[in-house]
């Protein structure tokens, strides 16, 4: 009988080992969560696997400036459909920051795979850049309120919770530290701003059977003056051709990484954009601040002034003011920075060649022009 007993009394230790061991285990597992790539966060959401509140590891490549902000913020209207995201990075918001996770080595802003990260003023996500490789402990989140109308339901961060409820996360960084940095890294330079009273086009000088025409032009390198375009273009051929063609080429000209500026808005709104920009070289960052801001100090009204079709076309208000209504960097804004003119293309004919009577004849029609109107800058 006491053989049996100790039998039962060693199955029941042994037993109890086990299970402390398990208890041990999971406490492990808590302790060290489990890594998840950018990719896997909402999958393992639908599946039960992960839950709001559960707090993760997860590595990936980190940006300040936010391919998920939603245009109707920031844009008043658009011409087409933006093939390109508009890159912005934000002040904080009720002390919290908005940053962007991607998968390991990703190169550009651009991905749909990314991750809204949230961190406050005291965080050391603060002392890392865009471009580094860095592993975050986090906890999954509801993306917070201050930011809930600005933000894109991008589809890798909104949980489906039932049929017409998604509720978007993110996660909140807890602890972070340096893993690598990427080579290059790329995000789109703009800036959008207003025409107080804006220059309107004389009756029958445009297209005068919608509101939907737009002008453009390309900027870095000029190939051309003002074009115009509709956004409701026929491919039927109901447009004239000019109307047509141009109206084609603006909607290529951000796939084909062309800066430009535009007016969608003929012309009270204007967005100087350009894309594709390197943060880590330092020559493509100094053209796109020196041709953004010369859109807005000089070329803005170096067109008004020597485009022999708005003289003859536009009607200008005695006084006018240019503002900026938004640009891409908050924290270190470009309005606030000196740029280069030697080194910003200028808003002029590209066939144009230096002719002494022609400059005495656009120093005249300049002269005349500052008595016809006066353009202001607000920033």
């Amino acid at each position: 009988m006491s053989n049996w007993k100790d039998v039962i009394l060693s199955y029941y230790q042994v037993l109890q080992i086990a299970v402390a061991i398990s208890k041990a285990f999971t406490k492990i597992k808590k302790a060290f969560p489990k890594e998840y790539d950018v990719t896997e966060i909402k999958e393992n959401l639908s599946s039960g696997e992960l839950h709001f509140g559960d707090k993760i590891k997860t590595i990936g490549t980190f940006s300040e400036y936010l391919p998920f902000i939603d245009p109707k913020f920031i844009l008043t209207k658009t011409p087409f459909q933006l093939s390109l995201p508009r890159t912005a990075r934000l002040q904080a918001i009720s002390d919290v920051y908005c940053g962007a996770l991607f998968k390991l080595e990703q190169r550009d802003a651009f991905a749909k795979e990314v991750m809204p990260i949230f961190y406050g003023i005291d965080s050391k996500v603060l002392e890392h850049y865009t471009g580094e490789m860095l592993e975050l402990q986090c906890q999954i989140i509801q993306v917070p309120a201050q930011y809930r109308d600005i933000i894109n339901q991008n589809s890798y961060f909104t949980f489906e919770k039932e049929k017409g409820l998604s509720i978007p996360f993110g996660l909140k960084v807890l602890a972070v530290e340096p893993y690598g940095l990427v080579d290059s890294f790329k995000i789109n330079a703009w800036l959008i701003g207003n025409l107080n009273p804006a220059p309107q086009f004389n009756s029958g000088s445009l297209c005068d059977t919608c509101s939907n025409y737009f002008a453009y032009m390309q900027i870095d390198p000029i190939t051309s003056l003002l074009k115009y375009g509709c956004t409701q273009y026929d491919r039927e051929g109901k447009f004239d051709e000019d109307f047509w063609r141009d109206s084609e080429e603006f909607s290529t000209l951000e796939k084909q990484g062309k800066p430009y500026v535009v007016f969608p808005e003929v012309f009270r709104h204007f967005e100087v954009f350009y894309p594709f920009v390197d943060i880590f070289d330092e020559t493509q960052k100094n053209r796109s601040k020196n041709v953004l801001l010369g859109a807005i100090e000089e070329n803005m009204e170096r067109m008004f002034k020597n485009d022999p079709n708005l003289q003859e076309d536009v009607t200008y208000p005695k006084e006018f003011i240019l503002e900026v209504d938004f640009q891409f960097d908050q924290l270190n804004k470009l309005t606030s920075q000196t740029f280069d003119s030697s080194n910003v293309p200028k808003w002029q004919c590209p066939q144009w060649v230096p002719d002494p009577k022609k400059i005495k004849e656009d120093t005249t029609e300049n002269e005349k022009a500052k008595t016809r109107f006066k353009l202001k800058k607000a920033f």
